[in-house]
C-alpha cells in the first residue's frame, strides 16, 4: 500500500529527475566542476544538463547499492536501459548513507529536486562510491565515459590497484598511472612490510596476490623505461624473473621499448592469448600493429581502446567496433562511422539484399547499412530498411539497430508513394528518438485513411499505439472509439495472438494514465497464458515494492532494471512492464519510460 501510494503521488507531482529536452545522451558530456565548493558529490553529468538529482542514492545503504550493482547485468540490448544506467552512474551525486529524503516542493519548475545534502558528509564513504560506481562503468566499457568521470577526482579518491592503474594507462595517463605505482610502494612502505612492498596496496583486508605482485613488478619495469631508466627496468625483469612471474611477452616488449626508435624491428606476438592493458599500452608506444586475434579475448575497455587506435587494420577496427558496441561501450554514432569506412563494389551494393539473405555477419550489416544510406531512391532505401529489421527482429536488436539507421530513417520523406511503408519508418523513428518526424508520418496515413485508401487505415492502426505513447500527452488523440478501432484491426490476428497483444498494450497505456473500459479487458479474460515472457521474480518484485514504498529512488530504479534483464523490456509480461513504468515515471524518468513502453510494445510486433 505504501509503495501504491508513494507511485500515484509521485506521478502528478513535480518531478525529481529531469532529462534532457530531448531525451537523448549521444554527446559526450563535459567533465563537471564542483559547484559551489560543494565536496559532498562527485559525478560527470548535472541534473540541468541530464543528470539525475544528487540525492538519488542518499536514502539507500552503501552495502544495499553494492549488492544491487552486483546482481545487474548490463549491458543489454535496450538502449533506454543502457540510458537509465548511464545516467545513474555519471550523474553528480552524493553517495548513499541510508537517510531518509524529504521532497521540497518548490514553485520554480527549474529546480524541482530533492532538498540538498548537508554539508557534513562522510567523505571516505564518497569514495568508496565513488569507485563502486568505477567498477560499474568498467563493465560497460565505455572508455570515453570512463576517462571523464575519473579525469578530476578527488585526491586520493582512486585505490591505488590493478583495475585502476589500468583505466589511467587505457585512458592515456601513462603519469599517473606511474604516480599510482608509486603510491603502492609508499603504502606498503608505510605498513612496515619492507621486505615485500608490493604484499600489501591499500586495503588491509585486500592482500596483494602473486598476480598483483607480477603487476606491479612490471608497472616498476615499465614507468622506469618511460622515465629513461633502463637500468632501473632491468632490475625489475630481473626480480620478476628471480620470483619465477616472468611474463616473456611483457619481457620482449619492454626490452623492445628500450631499443633506440630509430632501429627498433617488428614486434610478433606469438606467445599471448589475450591482449592485457600494460602490454596493450606498450605495442601502442612502440606503434605496433595489434594481433586482431586478440579482439575476442579483450576485456570490453581494452576492444574500446582499439576501436580508436591508428595501429590496427581497418578490418580488425570494425571488428574491434561491433565487439565493443555489442558489449555496451562505443556509441551508435562511433559505429555508424566505422560502417561508412568498409568498402563495398558496385555489384555488391546492387545485390545487397539477396547477399544478406543468409549472411548473419557483421559485416552484412554494414553492406545492408549503406545500401540503404546511399540509394537515391526513397522506396529502395525503404526497402532495404525493412530487410534490415526483419534481421533485427530475429535477434531481439530491433531498438539498436533503429538507432544505428536513424540518419537514413530521417532522410525519408512522408510521401503516398511509401504509405506501405509508413509503419516502418514510423517504428524506427520513435525508436531513434525522432518523435516530431514519426508525428509526420502518423498524419500522412490519418490524412489518407480519412479519404477511404485501406493502406493508409492499415498503416494508422499500426503506428498509432506507437505515437500516442512516445508523443507528449495531448499531443495524439485517445479515445474509447480510436482503441476500438484498433482493436478491430487485430482482428486478422489469431484468437491467443490478439488477446496477448492487447493485453500488453492495455497494462502499458493504463501505466501512462490513458483509460482503457471495463468492456475492453472483460474481453480478454480467457485461460490463454501468453508465451516467450516473464513476469518479475518474486525476490526481485518484493524488494521492487519495498524500495519504492520507502521511496529509494535510485534502489528502485536498478530494481527495475535488474527486472527487465539482458533481454530488455519486451521479456516481461504485460504487469511486470506496467509495473516497471510506473516506477521510472514515479521517480521522473518519464522520457525513459515511454522509451521503455515502446521497446516492450516493437518486441511484440508492434
Amino acid at each position: 500500500q505504501a509503495a501504491q501510494r508513494q507511485l500515484e503521488n509521485n506521478i502528478d507531482a513535480p518531478q525529481i529527475i529531469s532529462e534532457n529536452n530531448d531525451g537523448s545522451l549521444d554527446e559526450i558530456v563535459d567533465i563537471v566542476e564542483l559547484d559551489d565548493g560543494d565536496n559532498s558529490a562527485y559525478g560527470t553529468m548535472l541534473q540541468n544538463s541530464g543528470g539525475l538529482a544528487k540525492t538519488i542514492w542518499q536514502p539507500s545503504t552503501y552495502e544495499k547499492i553494492e549488492a544491487l550493482l552486483k546482481a545487474l547485468n548490463l549491458p543489454s540490448k535496450s538502449p533506454a536501459m543502457d540510458e537509465i544506467s548511464r545516467k545513474l552512474l555519471l550523474t553528480f551525486a552524493t553517495a548513499p548513507t541510508g537517510e531518509a529524503i524529504e521532497v521540497s516542493m518548490v514553485n520554480d519548475q527549474r529546480d524541482n529536486n530533492l532538498e540538498q545534502a548537508p554539508r557534513a558528509f562522510d567523505e571516505q564513504l564518497l569514495k568508496r562510491f565513488i569507485n563502486l560506481r568505477i567498477a560499474e562503468l568498467i563493465e560497460r566499457g565505455n572508455l570515453t565515459d570512463l576517462a571523464g568521470f575519473i579525469q578530476n577526482l578527488p585526491d586520493g579518491t582512486l585505490v591505488p590497484d590493478q583495475q585502476n592503474a589500468e583505466i589511467l594507462m587505457l585512458g592515456g595517463d601513462l603519469i599517473g598511472a606511474c604516480q599510482m605505482s608509486q603510491a603502492a610502494r609508499s603504502l606498503a612502505e608505510q605498513s612496515n612490510r619492507n621486505t615485500n612492498f608490493f604484499a600489501t596496496i591499500n586495503d588491509p583486508q585486500q592482500q596483494a596476490s602473486g598476480m598483483d605482485n607480477a603487476f606491479w613488478l612490471r608497472m616498476l619495469g615499465f614507468c622506469r623505461v618511460l622515465e629513461e631508466n633502463n637500468s632501473g627496468a632491468q632490475i625489475a625483469l630481473d626480480m620478476l624473473n628471480e620470483q619465477g612471474a616472468m611474463d616473456f611477452v611483457f619481457s620482449d616488449l619492454l626490452n623492445k621499448l628500450m631499443e633506440d626508435p630509430t632501429s627498433r624491428a617488428t614486434f610478433f606476438n606469438s606467445g599471448s592469448s589475450s591482449l592485457d592493458p600494460l602490454n596493450y599500452t606498450i605495442l601502442s608506444l612502440l606503434d605496433q600493429p595489434i594481433d586482431g586475434g586478440l579482439i575476442e579475448t579483450g576485456s570490453p575497455l581494452i576492444v574500446s581502446a582499439l576501436v580508436i587506435n591508428p595501429n590496427m587494420s581497418a578490418q580488425n577496427r570494425f571488428q574491434a567496433a561491433v565487439k565493443s558496441n555489442l558489449s555496451g561501450g562505443v556509441s551508435a554514432e562511433v559505429l555508424r562511422n566505422i560502417f561508412d569506412l568498409q568498402e563495398f563494389t558496385m555489384m555488391e551494393f546492387n545485390n545487397a539484399a539477396r547477399l544478406a539473405q543468409f549472411d548473419d555477419r557483421p559485416m552484412a550489416d554494414a553492406l545492408l547499412y549503406q545500401a540503404a544510406s546511399k540509394k537515391s531512391n526513397d522506396i529502395e532505401k525503404a526497402e532495404i530498411l525493412e530487410i534490415i529489421w526483419r534481421r533485427a527482429q530475429n535477434n531481439n536488436d530491433l531498438p539498436r539497430k533503429a538507432v544505428l539507421n536513424i540518419e537514413t530513417l530521417k532522410a525519408l520523406n512522408p510521401t503516398l508513394s511509401l504509405i506501405n511503408h509508413s509503419h516502418h519508418i514510423a517504428r524506427g523513428l520513435i525508436l531513434g528518438g525522432e518523435i516530431e518526424q514519426a508525428i509526420q508520418w502518423y498524419n500522412l496515413a490519418r490524412r489518407s485513411a480519412s479519404s477511404g485508401d485501406g493502406e493508409a487505415t492499415r498503416a494508422l492502426i499500426n503506428i498509432w499505439p506507437l505515437v500516442v505513447l512516445a508523443a507528449d500527452r495531448g499531443d495524439i488523440p485517445w479515445s474509447g472509439d480510436i482503441l476500438n478501432l484498433w482493436w478491430n484491426g487485430q482482428m486478422v490476428l489469431a484468437p491467443q495472438n490478439r488477446d496477448d497483444k492487447a493485453a500488453l498494450f492495455y497494462a502499458v497505456a493504463e501505466a501512462f494514465q490513458y483509460e482503457v473500459s471495463e468492456e475492453k479487458w472483460a474481453d480478454l479474460i480467457t485461460d490463454n497464458h501468453p508465451e516467450n515472457v516473464q513476469a518479475i521474480p518474486l525476490a526481485v518484485w518484493r524488494e521492487l515494492i519495498k524500495s519504492v514504498g520507502e521511496n529509494k529512488p535510485a534502489q528502485s530504479i536498478i530494481l527495475s532494471l535488474i527486472a527487465m534483464g539482458q533481454d530488455g523490456p519486451g521479456s516481461l509480461d504485460a504487469s511486470g512492464i506496467s509495473t516497471v513504468i510506473r516506477i521510472l515515471r514515479s521517480f521522473g524518468l518519464e522520457s525513459e519510460a515511454r522509451k521503455i513502453a515502446i521497446e516492450a510494445l516493437v518486441a511484440h510486433n508492434f
